[in-house]
């Protein structure tokens, strides 16, 4: 048992990592600069760069990412360049309300789910089973 799931977790460090890498790389291709989001159209160039530069961002996109990698290990996700706050700090400040929406969700899942499934067994081969099996 030990071994599947320490199996399961070593196959899903590539995933996360790709996936992680692929969002890294939309967000980089999206038009506009980041600094130029978080400052206003009518900024300085002069303030762009300094400010691209004290962010990392006139750094190649491989030590970006790397960059990247090795803050959010540690738990920093960086600045949000549209609200120019800490990115942690809105993850923890929604995940309440991100997890009673999770709960939410599942318990009307459940519910759904357990009487579709009655009705199923209960009229086989009939419109409603045939319906609930092919929404399932």
């Amino acid at each position: 048992m030990f071994k599947k799931i320490l199996k399961r977790i070593l196959i899903s460090i590539p995933v996360l990592v790709g996936v992680v890498l692929l969002i890294f790389i939309m967000l980089r291709i999206v038009p506009g600069d980041p600094v130029t989001t978080m400052m206003g159209e009518h900024v300085n160039p002069a303030v762009i760069e300094k400010i691209s530069k004290e962010m990392g961002l006139d750094k190649p996109l491989y030590v970006q990412f790397f960059q990247y990698i090795a803050h959010a290990l540690r738990g920093d996700f960086g600045t949000s360049y549209r609200l120019n706050r800490n990115v942690t700090k809105i993850i923890l400040e929604a995940f309440p309300n991100t997890v009673k929406l999770s709960l939410l969700a599942a318990v009307v899942a459940w519910v759904i789910g357990i009487v579709a499934g009655i009705i199923a067994a209960v009229r086989q081969n009939k419109l409603l089973d045939r319906l609930f099996m092919g929404g399932a």
